[in-house]
């Protein structure tokens, strides 16, 4: 093996660290959050998911004015607020999760 070559573990553990990283960049590490952080994370969604549609608003509106096609930026705006909503669903499954095994 070369002198640049990593192992195929410190590959994988390399993966994972970014993984890890990722994770928590978007409010995902659901693993060591608490109920509280999980709903933090959630109203950050909520607040992103607003600021898309009301920016998709006056989007449209000058396309309107301008008799223009569709443009990228409103959809692009759209994906981004289904993008939050998809992490939001993930944080709720996981309160869901911890709530029905507390009742066993």
């Amino acid at each position: 093996m070369g002198i640049f070559m990593k192992s195929e573990e410190e590959r994988a553990k390399d993966e994972e660290d970014e993984t890890k990283q990722v994770l928590e960049e978007y409010g995902l590490g659901l693993d060591k959050y608490d109920t509280k952080r999980i709903q933090q994370e959630i109203a950050k969604n909520l607040k992103n998911i607003a600021k898309d549609i009301a920016g998709n608003k006056w989007i449209k509106a000058g396309m309107a004015l301008s008799f223009s096609a569709p443009d990228k930026q409103a959809e692009l705006g759209y994906l981004s607020a289904i993008v939050n909503q998809n992490w939001i669903l993930i944080r709720q499954n996981e309160l869901i999760i911890r709530f029905l095994k507390k009742g066993k």
